[in-house]
């Protein structure tokens, strides 16, 4: 456990700490302001945290996936160090061939659809998709700790983006699901119809 302890204190500089902070309070600051808020007003900010955390995760996704596949080059571990190097190296960098921030592209990309939407469906859709990411997240990062004993900064702070898009994605579900959006959204399109002669 000291191992796991060394790494987590001296693999993730203060930038990428920092970063990971921000994007802890966000999805803490926008999850509370949501539920307070209630109603139509509450669902929107909880989705519009869903977005914002969700366009940080595939901009860090995306610059992994243009870095390696593209470039064909390693992430580049801010403030030195090795360990993006060495999760890069690993066989757990990639499945069936496929590389890891290739799954993260897509997935992140599938809760921004899902938070676009409104209603029950949706709500499902999004828990669901973070849900599958976070369990994935948690798992790379046990890979990382306890198999390949090195942190891949981006890693981390996706494993935070998602974690944090989970949260909103589960209050958005408690708090707003059965909440009838489609039959508000019935109801504002009959009040804009002019009336029958």
């Amino acid at each position: 456990m000291s191992d796991q302890l060394h790494l987590l204190t001296h693999g993730i500089p203060g930038v990428i700490a920092g970063g990971m902070l921000i994007l802890l309070l966000i999805g803490i600051t926008g999850s509370v302001w949501g539920i307070r808020r209630g109603g139509d007003g509450g669902e929107r900010i909880l989705r519009f945290t869903a977005g914002v955390l969700g366009l940080a995760g595939l901009s860090i996704a995306g610059y992994v996936v243009v870095t390696v596949e593209i470039m064909d080059q390693i992430p580049q571990c801010v403030g030195g160090g090795g360990g993006c190097a060495a999760v890069e190296h690993s066989s757990y960098s990639r499945i069936a061939g496929v590389h890891v921030a290739t799954f993260g592209l897509i997935g992140y990309l599938l809760i921004l659809v899902a938070t676009a939407w409104r209603g029950d469906n949706a709500r499902i859709a999004a828990f669901s998709l973070s849900l599958f990411g976070f369990g994935f997240s948690l798992y790379l990062t046990y890979l990382e700790l306890w198999e390949i004993l090195a942190i891949c900064q981006w890693c981390a702070m996706s494993a935070i983006a998602m974690t944090m898009i989970f949260v909103v994605n589960t209050c958005r579900l408690i708090v707003f699901y059965g909440t009838g959006d489609e039959a508000k959204d019935d109801e504002v399109t009959e009040s804009r119809r002019p009336p029958a002669v």
